[in-house]
């Protein structure tokens, strides 16, 4: 089976309904990625060391990255590892034996990939980004500050999502492009009554959230899936950054050129950051971005009531910046 998703055709020998099927399984489109998922007691090697772990809040190992023979292991501690082969452009996914297969496609398409984009030449923002009529705003910031609920209240105004919490981009000509994800939005369960109601579906995204994976009713609202040029880039803040001024409206501020750059750098996925060409490559781009594309601090107010004082402030200031 072939699926299209971040501007790259993939094969995957189970279905992936999360993803947007090409049109025929005979396409001469020819595969980026192959994508296996193995049973649970294939082999795994064993590295001597590894070069990255992330933990969580408490400490608790999230994810260890290290150099093997043929490229990269990305383990999930008793959830699954993931082997992408360099030399084949493939991606084999060996679960541990409790780990449901919605929980796997989440590791795969949130969290694997854009890190296995970074290696092939993409630049990967950790957000969201929906298309306007000015081109496309990306939301960006830690996990927390409301990415995908901003991107949702556009999407239940009309507009297209282009992608959830994993931002693609790569240069076309003068222009920088974001790419489409995936027709969903990873949603908390207060969100989507809110701004959907009971219109759209939903499903589980892990098993270990309470999480849903949100589509739109597509005749509504259809998913966007081609790449659009980059119109503006937003930095969500928390109530406690120091940038964060309290208040029930918006607070949009500009980012000085190296303040852009050295926060986006913070907000890149990067598979090895022991790879001096892939940094120097990433310093480049963004630094080109930042010279080319408006990047502003935005400050959300903790209320679904003042969404729409956000979009319109949002949209405001991209049509100023045409």
């Amino acid at each position: 089976m072939r699926y299209r998703a971040f501007g790259h055709i993939l094969s995957c020998n189970v279905p992936l309904q999360e993803l947007e099927q090409t049109l025929s399984p005979d396409s001469t489109e020819e595969v980026d990625l192959r994508v296996l998922f193995s049973p649970a007691d294939e082999y795994i090697p064993s590295p001597l060391s590894w070069y990255l772990t992330v933990s969580l809040a408490d400490g608790t190992p999230w994810l260890r990255c290290a150099k093997v023979v043929s490229g990269y292991l990305l383990h999930f501690p008793s959830l699954a590892s993931f082997m992408f082969d360099t030399s084949s452009d493939s991606i084999r996914c060996v679960p541990e034996p409790q780990t449901p297969s919605h929980t796997l496609h989440h590791l795969l398409l949130d969290q694997v990939l854009p890190l296995v984009l970074n290696h092939k030449g993409k630049e990967v923002l950790h957000g969201a980004a929906v298309v306007t009529p000015y081109g496309v705003c990306a939301f960006v910031g830690p996990t927390g500050t409301g990415k995908s609920t901003l991107a949702a209240s556009f999407l239940s105004e009309g507009y297209s999502v282009l992608t959830d919490d994993c931002v693609v981009l790569d240069a076309r000509g003068g222009d920088i492009v974001a790419f489409p994800a995936y027709p969903g939005l990873r949603l908390w369960d207060d969100a989507i009554a809110t701004l959907f109601g009971t219109t759209g579906s939903c499903a589980p995204v892990a098993h270990y959230t309470p999480k849903q994976r949100f589509t739109a009713a597509l005749a509504v609202t259809p998913f966007c899936s081609s790449a659009v040029p980059l119109a503006g880039i937003y930095v969500l803040g928390t109530s406690d950054d120091a940038h964060a001024v309290p208040a029930s409206t918006p607070e949009m501020h500009p980012l000085t050129e190296r303040e852009a750059l050295m926060t986006l750098l913070s907000l890149a996925f990067k598979l090895d950051i022991r790879d001096h060409r892939m940094l120097t490559r990433e310093f480049d781009f963004l630094h080109r971005l930042v010279t080319q594309i408006p990047v502003r601090r935005l400050t959300v107010p903790d209320s679904f009531t003042t969404l729409p004082a956000v979009q319109a402030a949002v949209l405001h200031d991209l049509a100023m910046s045409c």
